[in-house]
């Protein structure tokens, strides 16, 4: 299982993380690193504008390219989307673990597996889920993979 942190930018790109949270799962899926599965698991890091993480979820299926015409940029369906309560700012977590410690990508990225249990620490999952994490991902891509197939990615921009 990898943990992959995608990115929110400006109140448009908030306000549909909280539709997405609402819903529980992704409206038009989100922009991720091409390397998610199912069973992956997907944090939320808002840049701006206060630089926290504030939500997790499952990857639901593996991304897809070609978004807003480029096959570097992949966007992918989140099921089971949660708050992080409370939320976890960028610099508690970096002083916790070191990921993101000095600058923070601008595109999705993968946390490091030599670091992702600290990661999960620091944004307040408990040690059962973190000792667990392996077959509650195996479980997870078992649930989203039986789930009817997904609608098409929308064209809107979840990097807005």
């Amino acid at each position: 299982m990898r943990v992959h942190v995608l990115k929110v930018r400006g109140s448009t790109n908030l306000d549909e993380l909280e539709e997405g949270i609402a819903a529980g799962h992704t409206v038009d899926g989100w922009q991720m690193p091409k390397t998610a599965t199912p069973g992956d698991l997907a944090v939320w890091y808002a840049a701006s504008p206060d630089q926290d993480y504030r939500a997790w979820g499952w990857v639901a299926d593996v991304p897809r390219s070609g978004f807003r015409a480029s096959d570097r940029l992949y966007v992918g369906p989140v099921a089971g989307i949660r708050r992080i309560e409370p939320v976890r700012t960028r610099q508690d977590v970096a002083d916790a673990c070191g990921f993101n410690r000095d600058s923070v990508a601008q595109q999705a990225q993968t946390v490091p597996g030599n670091i992702t249990e600290g990661f999960l620490r620091a944004l307040g999952f408990d040690r059962r889920f973190v000792a667990a994490r392996e077959v509650t991902s195996a479980e997870a891509a078992r649930v989203v993979s039986s789930l009817p197939a997904h609608p098409a990615v929308s064209t809107r921009d979840p990097m807005r």
